[in-house]
């Protein structure tokens, strides 16, 4: 029935089975639905979707217990958890609902985020220790009295989610929040009966369990979200967490391990980057899993593949993989794995297009210091969360369903085989238009082929490969090879709509010198013409990765930008990421240098009034991107009246998930 038996091996929890051992972990917060009108009903599919797509179970996002010491972002407002009916208790109970409605079993996540709560005066904070924030709040120590009261808020939504219909709870006791806090010696300090020994650190997590235990009685499931580790220096081990998961074994039904610290959510794999492995939390699963007798364990972080999925499995490392981004990219991962399509998968890039994050690396500043507010404000608002790079048919505020219908199949050329015009492709002839693309090279792929190249960019390459073979599979699309559009093949193949995917090109500045210089898309088929010391001028994002590439190939890299900080066009998650990872790779960066002159051995430069010379033994240079501009107007000349469109990098040179969405959106629009 399926390549991957164990998972897809059901598994008995209490009273419900799961039918596979794939769970969708929380992706955005609960309750968004109340207070966010315009993407209420998005966020209901966002769930819903997955269970369609054949999970086991399905979480909601994060739910604080109280709107007071324990509230979350974008809590506006008290939601009365007593009360099972009104406008707050169906609005929540439709998450369950949708969910239930596919088969799969329906979990509504709450938490405390303690010392790091977003509380609102006249509330303080409370956490295990009393103490002023960075941020100038105060944090309250917790007594007895305020532990009790927690408890009770705890038990108070667990009866709510009980009376919504929910299967199960998930609690979230990880990522630096009120439970992790107890049973870190970095955030707990206590001499009581709450602090010291791990026993005593987790007295109080084991109250907030056993409250919720009790409010749902011995049917509902609890799943326990955990961090396997602090992720920093004097905090959490991995060591403590297995003496902790020791004494809650069997208190809760599933373990499910993450890592980190939300606030450093990037630097701790809360949240795994391109440059981790994937599966980054499984050894840490494997050392509960050993230690564990009665709770099974679940894992989380950067698990995109059923392979890998069904590795883990199989080995005995977790019972459960925890899909989170994976969500967004491709809800249908089960059904897919369990129906021979492992290969139509959407494999998350984690590149964070679906959550931006924020600033962690040392150079970094908020982005509405670097660009308007207005457009920075879009990119972080929740109506743009959710939207993902390599899945255009996702995204808050976008509803396919309620897009006009086609009144007839249309003859579509699409010119150009990059990522857009091969998103545009499949996308009209989904919508049931006659498609022809035409690739001037005999390659598709485009700008991207260079991920073929770069280990850094495996799941990117994936991602490409799979338009590729999507196209080159679908009889009902006609691929011309080898070919520049031109006047004569439009007016042979007469289409209703042409959309141009041309690309475009490297900018190549008037710095003296600059044609002994090799471009940086050059050094991806060029390694062996690359000497030894390289010099890279343009700290862009292109650069970086560029310069990431050849200090993995071994050369020593130092990178010239003439801005005060590299890969300023970028931010948050993605960001930190990258310039950690240069960090890792020891490449050396020279900012606010302007290049004066390009040599064959090296560079001239200008540093704060004072010029120096940097020798190389290969100079390379990215300084942007231009649009093929020229091309574009020749062909709109050559299709005369026909309906034309200019997509991805060919109208404005952009980042892969512009050029897909761009790609979607306009083949969505051909009527």
């Amino acid at each position: 029935m399926s390549n991957f038996p164990n998972l897809f091996n059901p598994i008995k929890v209490r009273n419900y089975t799961y039918k596979n051992r794939i769970i969708n972990a929380p992706t955005l917060f609960a309750h968004s639905v109340l207070f966010l009108p315009e993407i209420k009903e998005n966020v209901y599919r966002m769930v819903e979707n997955r269970a369609k797509g054949g999970s086991a179970a399905v979480s909601t996002g994060e739910i604080s217990v109280n709107a007071e010491e324990a509230s979350c972002l974008f809590l506006e407002r008290p939601v009365d958890f007593n009360k099972y009916e009104g406008s707050d208790f169906e609005d929540i109970k439709e998450f369950a609902t949708r969910i239930k409605k596919h088969g799969a079993i329906a979990y509504l996540e709450f938490c405390h985020e303690g010392s790091r709560s977003e509380a609102k005066p006249p509330y303080q904070p409370w956490g295990p220790d009393g103490y002023v924030r960075e941020d100038g709040i105060e944090v309250k120590e917790m007594d007895l009295s305020m532990m009790k009261k927690v408890c009770d808020d705890f038990a108070r939504i667990s009866r709510f989610a009980k009376a919504c219909g929910f299967d199960g709870v998930l609690v979230h006791g990880g990522h630096g929040f009120n439970m992790q806090q107890f049973l870190s010696p970095w955030t707990n300090h206590r001499t009581d009966e709450f602090g010291g020994s791990m026993e005593n650190r987790a007295r109080f997590p084991m109250m907030i369990l056993d409250a919720v235990r009790e409010a749902i009685g011995d049917e509902m499931i609890i799943e326990l979200r955990i961090s396997a580790e602090d992720g920093v220096d004097g905090g959490l081990t991995i060591d403590d967490t297995v003496e902790f998961c020791k004494l809650i074994d069997g208190k809760v039904d599933i373990i499910h391990v993450s890592n980190g610290l939300k606030w450093a959510g990037n630097q701790t794999n809360t949240f795994s980057d391109f440059f981790n492995e994937h599966g980054v939390n499984v050894e840490h699963a494997a050392k509960i899993k050993r230690a564990v007798n009665k709770s099974l364990v679940a894992v989380i972080g950067g698990i995109n593949s059923p392979e890998l999925a069904e590795d883990i499995i199989s080995s005995g490392k977790a019972d459960f993989i925890e899909l989170g981004r994976q969500g967004f990219s491709d809800p249908e991962f089960a059904n897919k794995a369990k129906n021979g399509e492992a290969h139509k998968i959407r494999r998350c890039v984690r590149c964070f297009q679906c959550y931006p994050g924020f600033c962690e690396h040392k150079t970094d500043i908020p982005l509405w210091e670097k660009i308007p507010k207005e457009e920075a404000f879009k990119i972080y608002s929740p109506a743009s969360m959710g939207r993902c790079a390599i899945n255009p048919n996702s995204g808050f505020g976008h509803y396919p369903d309620r897009m006009p219908v086609p009144e007839k199949s249309k003859n579509v050329l699409i010119i150009g085989g990059g990522v857009g015009g091969l998103q545009a492709a499949l996308t009209a002839k989904e919508r049931g238009h006659k498609v022809t693309l035409v690739e001037k090279s005999n390659k598709l792929g485009g700008i991207i082929n260079f991920t073929d190249k770069d280990e850094d960019k495996v799941d990117l390459r994936n991602f490409k490969n799979l338009l590729i073979r999507e196209v080159e599979n679908d009889a009902d699309i006609q691929v011309i090879m080898n070919t520049a559009a031109d006047e004569k093949l439009i007016n042979n193949i007469n289409p209703d709509a042409v959309i141009i995917a041309v690309g475009a090109h490297p900018l190549v500045p008037k710095i003296p010198g600059i044609e002994t210089a090799m471009n940086a898309l050059e050094a991806y088929d060029s390694i062996n013409r690359i000497g030894k010391k390289v010099v890279l001028v343009g700290g862009g994002l292109v650069g970086c990765e560029v310069g990431l590439h050849l200090a993995n190939e071994g050369r020593d890299v130092t990178v010239v930008e003439m801005n005060t900080m590299m890969a300023y066009e970028t931010f948050g998650y993605y960001r930190n990421a990258l310039l950690d990872e240069m960090d890792k790779r020891s490449i050396k960066q020279v900012l606010g240098a302007k290049c004066l002159e390009f040599k064959k051995n090296g560079i001239l430069v200008s540093k704060d009034g004072q010029e120096s010379f940097i020798e190389a033994d290969t100079v390379i240079f990215s300084m942007g991107m231009k649009s093929n501009l020229e091309v574009v107007e020749n062909l709109k000349k050559a299709c005369k009246e026909r309906k034309v469109y200019v997509i991805g990098d060919s109208a404005k040179p952009g980042k892969l998930g512009d050029s897909v969405r761009d790609g979607y959106m306009t083949s969505m629009s051909i009527l």
